[in-house]
């Protein structure tokens, strides 16, 4: 713009320039038809008082005929100097119009974006106002967040004893349950190693109960050994035993593994583990 501004300044200057010459070539343009004009009414004012037909005398037709020429010529080239200055003035008023119209598209552009930049200033302060106050909302969610997950954790940590304290009931009544069941389980079984006792000669016992460790410690041990046989019925015979799955099928009882002792492969003890 402050461009613009500066290239139309200088386009009045040499417009106001032209102007001054154009005025003063015409004033002298008018000096010299005024002279010549006087020129002629003089000479013709000579012609009249020497009588009309009376021809003029040859210096005068002379000097006539040069002042004429020198006119002529200067009337010449102050038209010649006249018209190149009109073209200059032209030229420079087609460059003034073309900078006062883009002066105006400046002026109108410059407008437009203040207008734009007031508007953006407008949603600038609306934005700021907007960021504000969700940055209050933010810290507001912050504290309520923070207040929540102290009573989040409160909780969590109650939660935790109680699931403990629950755990813990629930495992005492599972060992309870289990040695429950476990009980019933083998009361039923040592009821049917008496039924077999009752009905079957030969019947012993299971062979947990007749194979007793003299210490605790050796209880792995035992279990280890005899491992799927720990609950094994032992009888005397296979006769015995034949007749003893007899009775469970009869009766619909449970699957029972019988040790017939004369089925029995029997190995020497070895003395060192006496």
């Amino acid at each position: 713009l402050d461009g613009a501004l500066k290239t139309l300044e200088q386009a009045r200057r040499a417009d106001e320039a032209h102007q001054a010459d154009i005025k003063k070539l015409v004033d002298e343009l008018q000096e010299v038809e005024v002279k010549r004009a006087a020129f002629e009414n003089e000479v013709a004012g000579e012609s009249k008082k020497r009588g009309s037909n009376v021809h003029l005398e040859r210096d005068l037709v002379q000097e006539y005929d040069r002042l004429k020429q020198k006119a002529d010529a200067t009337s010449s080239k102050y038209l010649i100097h006249l018209d190149s200055v009109n073209r200059e003035q032209k030229s420079d008023q087609d460059r003034l119009d073309s900078e006062i119209n883009k002066k105006a598209q400046i002026e109108e552009n410059y407008k437009k974006i203040e207008s734009e930049k007031n508007e953006a200033l407008k949603r600038q302060e609306k934005l700021i106002d907007h960021i504000k106050t969700s940055r209050l909302g933010l810290e507001e969610q912050k504290r309520i967040k923070a207040e929540l997950s102290q009573d989040v954790g409160t909780s969590k940590e109650r939660i935790h004893e109680l699931q403990s304290e629950l755990d813990n009931v629930r495992e005492q009544l599972g060992d309870a349950k289990i040695d429950k069941h476990e009980d019933a389980r083998r009361k039923k079984k040592q009821e049917v190693v008496e039924l077999f006792k009752l009905e079957v000669p030969g019947v012993y016992d299971r062979m947990i109960n007749m194979c007793q460790p003299t210490h605790k410690r050796y209880n792995v041990a035992v279990t280890k050994v005899l491992g799927k046989y720990m609950e094994a019925i032992i009888v005397d015979t296979e006769k015995t035993a034949r007749r003893c799955i007899q009775i469970l099928k009869e009766k619909m009882l449970d699957v029972e593994t019988f040790l017939p002792l004369d089925y029995l492969q029997k190995k020497p003890l070895k003395e060192r583990l006496r």
